[in-house]
């Protein structure tokens, strides 16, 4: 474990919150967004859906690709919480044949954002998420932006590490070709000129940040602080070693992080 080398999870969570209060204090107004959620476990759409509905981004459409499966009760009743808060909430449904490279790219599509964001239904995502995202890409003037790795849940060990790094995709606040999946937010014209997420069954998110930087587009990979990648046991769309996750290991917490900075503060 890298002990020394960099600030607490305590000192940095205290440093983002300021450096927050100062960039919002700048920012007169926020474009639009719209939020694109592609979705083939109905447990998990209802936990996302729970997470959206406590963002401090006052406003924001939401679009769900069904991959397969109905709404139930449960989800119906979070929707209509989003909707009582002014988000706008579209659903379409795909058959088992389409692959998410497709549903997401049709999601992008039907979306009308100025600017779209990519969010996993797995993961764990903080309240300031969205907001976060969306101040920095207008404050760097960056075609996308998305956090490093620096928070991951291993759900097989029950932990959550947090990796710290001075380079490779644990590194933060640099202009790099590689941000998480589960974090992209882009200009809609700089997605929709790179395709949007192709048309496969994996790799989408190499897919659309390839064809930004392809074009000319800029991308800026932020602090991971406020979002936990979460690496599940299975059902995921690629299996991969755990044991990567535990290297630059600099702090680590038995199952989920506790803390406001995640929306798990107890």
């Amino acid at each position: 474990m890298i002990k020394g080398k960099f600030p607490s999870a305590r000192d940095e969570f205290s440093a983002i919150a300021l450096e927050r209060k100062e960039r919002q204090a700048d920012l007169s107004a926020y474009p639009t967004l719209s939020v694109l959620i592609s979705t083939a476990r109905p447990s998990d759409l209802l936990a996302i859906l729970t997470q959206l509905e406590k963002q401090t981004l006052a406003q924001f459409e939401l679009v769900i690709g069904l991959h397969d499966f109905a709404l139930t009760p449960e989800h119906l009743s979070r929707i209509k919480a989003l909707e009582s808060r002014n988000i706008h909430v579209v659903t379409e449904s795909f058959d088992k044949s389409r692959t998410l490279g497709e549903i997401l790219t049709s999601l992008g599509k039907l979306s009308q954002g100025e600017f779209i964001a990519k969010m996993d239904d797995d993961d764990i995502y903080g309240p300031h998420h969205l907001s976060d995202l969306l101040e920095i890409i207008v404050t760097k003037q960056a075609d996308a932006v998305g956090r490093a790795m620096n928070f991951v849940y291993i759900e097989a060990l029950d932990l959550t590490v947090r990796r710290m790094t001075s380079k490779g995709i644990s590194m933060a606040n640099v202009w790099s070709d590689w941000v998480c999946g589960g974090t992209i937010l882009a200009k809609r014209q700089s997605a929709e000129a790179a395709g949007w997420f192709g048309s496969g069954k994996r790799a989408v998110d190499t897919f659309i940040l390839q064809g930004i930087k392809t074009n000319g587009g800029n991308i800026w990979r932020t602090y991971g602080a406020g979002y936990i990648y979460r690496r599940s046991v299975g059902g995921q769309t690629y299996v991969t070693n755990y044991s990567k996750y535990l290297r630059a290991n600099v702090e680590q917490r038995v199952g989920i992080w506790a803390h406001d900075e995640f929306g798990t503060g107890h």
